[in-house]
């Protein structure tokens, strides 16, 4: 069991949900990072692709029209357990990606963040292109990753996830690879390419199918 997981076991529910909360504070605004998306809308329908306890999903779905709907997937357990959004159309699923596809499911819009530094380097492209898969016909697809700097930001985020998160195989892109992996799976950046607030190794880049 990793440290976070001890830690979160210690605290219950509720206390885990504040305690995450403020140290996911100290990496990046999850608020800001809604917001941003957001403003890429108006989106009818969304899935979030390792959505881990909803932190996100509940920042954007308050942020967008409550008429939208939402699925969380995530390979751990129990995804979802910590949303707190006002909109209740959301769904939270243990799945793969390739299982959502495999339903025919696609989706206005479709965000990944901070999943690509867990996924091995040679599988990377071929997870991004089963996320391509779930995107609808004029549907934006933002992935948010934090990439390697020479700062002590990255130092922090890199620690954080080895012993905290407990994952012993994390390996960052810098900014160059980050963007020629997305191009060269969705084809371009024609949405956005901007960084989050407290950092900028918080990299977003999103583009619009065509």
């Amino acid at each position: 069991m990793s440290i976070g997981s001890r830690v979160r076991s210690l605290l219950g529910p509720r206390l885990e949900q504040t305690a995450a909360n403020g140290y996911r504070r100290l990496f990046v605004s999850l608020d800001a990072l809604a917001r941003r998306v957001a403003h890429l809308g108006p989106f009818e329908s969304v899935v979030e692709v390792g959505c881990g306890e909803g932190a996100l999903l509940t920042r954007l779905m308050n942020a967008l029209d409550p008429k939208a709907t939402a699925l969380g997937i995530d390979i751990a357990p129990n995804p979802g357990h910590n949303y707190a959004g006002r909109n209740h159309h959301v769904e939270f699923r243990q799945a793969t990606v390739a299982e959502i596809v495999a339903e025919g499911r696609s989706f206005d819009l479709v965000i990944v963040s901070d999943v690509l530094h867990h996924i091995p380097a040679t599988d990377r492209r071929g997870f991004l292109e089963s996320c391509r898969e779930l995107l609808a016909p004029g549907g934006t697809v933002v992935v948010k990753e934090w990439v390697k700097r020479r700062n002590l930001a990255h130092a922090a985020a890199y620690t954080s996830d080895y012993w905290i998160s407990g994952d012993k195989t994390v390996e960052f892109f810098d900014d160059d690879e980050m963007r020629a992996l997305f191009v060269d799976v969705f084809g371009d950046i024609n949405a956005v390419e901007t960084t989050i607030a407290p950092h900028r190794n918080n990299l977003v880049l999103a583009t619009k199918r065509h």
